[in-house]
């Protein structure tokens, strides 16, 4: 958890009171979804079938996500 950095357009999982397994969880979909979104176009002509997956995954993080408290600033 210490090496995580959120990426620009993500939630800070940081932000979040998140048990570390699903810290580390969220962290790996991060990783995957930010991968194909740097890479929209070619997922989009060539696997829009990933791409429709890759949809439903991210509704599916921001739901586990969501169902976690934000951490209070100081």
């Amino acid at each position: 958890m210490k090496n995580y950095k959120p990426y620009k357009g993500f939630y800070d999982l940081r932000n979040y009171e998140l048990p570390k397994k699903i810290f580390s969880k969220l962290w790996k979909i991060q990783n995957m979804l930010f991968h194909m979104q740097e890479r929209y176009d070619y997922f989009k002509k060539w696997h829009p079938g990933q791409w429709a997956k890759a949809k439903q995954l991210s509704a599916e993080y921001q739901r586990i996500l969501f169902n976690y408290p934000r951490r209070i600033e100081e």
